[in-house]
């Protein structure tokens, strides 16, 4: 069974992976992607066609005759008994079943947008059970030509292969990890150690030894820093003259709101006492949530600009609870005095 004939077929289920849709052409997706694929259809080709995307063939081959596929992908093939088959270089045509499949849905999803009248949901989740749901129907058509096509493929293989890659990382001074070029904060005591990382398409798992420490949500791209100031702020109340010099320290102004309080308490205790102060600030947005440091700076950094601290924010969004104080009710016990009255007790004085 060609791939491209399965593709014919089946192309509209193919968008969605594990109930989740890709977010790039990486080898990862591309891995997420035909498992899923399999997995629903319950059956494997004999080929899979695919173009010269760097997800499959990075690699150029000798002679400039065409492009080797990745050690990984091939892997992959394997792993399923595939054949693996690629077009000619920029000869998008040899592909045009597949490409026509992709118009034809972007055209159905076009026209179930008009019919809904929105391109607005409330969640991820919400968009990807629109998006099956349209798939499914388009796919109900096939079902005749989909089980010929199942009599002649060969079962899956009893194990699937892990969605994930993993690497090691060590922890840097800036309390930052590199993965796949893109830098992720961590809290900082874990500087210096090394911590084993499963990389998946949306998420970064971070573990130490067995122990999962911290699941972050992976940015997109391949470049850049993404800095949590929650994992730094108590490193950096330790030793505050590090602020002016830490290297991501543009990242710890999460809004306006922030470089405006961060100018403004500047200005009023100097350089180092205002980054003292802002540091406090940053450790109180941690703590109650940003959104409610950001309604409270609304009014003191805007006219007549009142006079304002970060230890009385703190003492209006974390009012000091006191104690209280459970006064028992008294219960008086009679008996015991009962038993003095009695005639049978006998009290002696001794003088």
């Amino acid at each position: 069974m060609h791939y491209t004939e399965l593709n014919k077929t089946l192309r509209p289920a193919c968008p969605l992976f594990r109930g989740k849709t890709s977010l790039s052409e990486s080898l990862l997706s591309c891995r997420q992607g035909l498992q899923e694929a399999l997995q629903r259809l319950g059956k494997v080709p004999r080929e899979l066609r695919v173009d010269n995307s760097s997800a499959a063939t990075h690699r150029v081959g000798g002679g400039g005759t065409g492009r080797e596929f990745n050690e990984q992908f091939a892997s992959l093939c394997a792993h399923y008994g595939l054949v693996p088959r690629t077009i000619g270089i920029d000869r998008p045509n040899e592909n045009g079943d597949v490409e026509s499949s992709n118009g034809h849905l972007k055209r159905r999803l076009r026209q179930h947008l008009l019919l809904r009248g929105s391109r607005d949901f409330e969640s991820e989740t919400a968009y990807e059970r629109f998006l099956e749901q349209v798939l499914e129907r388009g796919n109900r058509s096939r079902q005749e030509k989909v089980a010929a096509e199942l009599a002649v493929m060969k079962p899956l293989p009893p194990t699937r292969l892990s969605e994930y890659d993993e690497l090691t990382c060590t922890v840097g001074m800036a309390s930052t990890i590199r993965v796949k070029k893109v830098g992720y904060s961590v809290p900082a005591r874990l500087i210096g150690q090394e911590l084993k990382v499963e990389v998946y398409e949306r998420e970064l798992r971070l573990y130490s030894g067995r122990e999962l420490l911290l699941v972050l949500p992976r940015q997109g791209g391949d470049r850049g820093v993404v800095l949590d100031y929650r994992h730094v702020i108590d490193h950096l109340l330790r030793k505050p003259g590090a602020f002016e010099r830490y290297r991501y320290r543009e990242q710890l102004f999460p809004s306006r709101s922030f470089r405006q309080a961060h100018d403004h308490l500047v200005g009023k205790h100097g350089q180092r006492g205002g980054a003292v102060e802002y540091l406090r600030l940053l450790k109180l947005a941690s703590e109650v949530g940003e959104s409610d440091i950001e309604v409270m700076l609304a009014d003191y950094l805007t006219p007549p600009y009142p006079a304002w601290s970060v230890q009385e924010l703190r003492r209006l969004l974390q009012p000091e609870s006191r104690p209280v104080i459970e006064l028992i009710e008294l219960q008086p016990e009679c008996h015991s005095y009962d038993a003095l009255l009695s005639p049978e007790t006998e009290v002696a004085h001794a003088g």
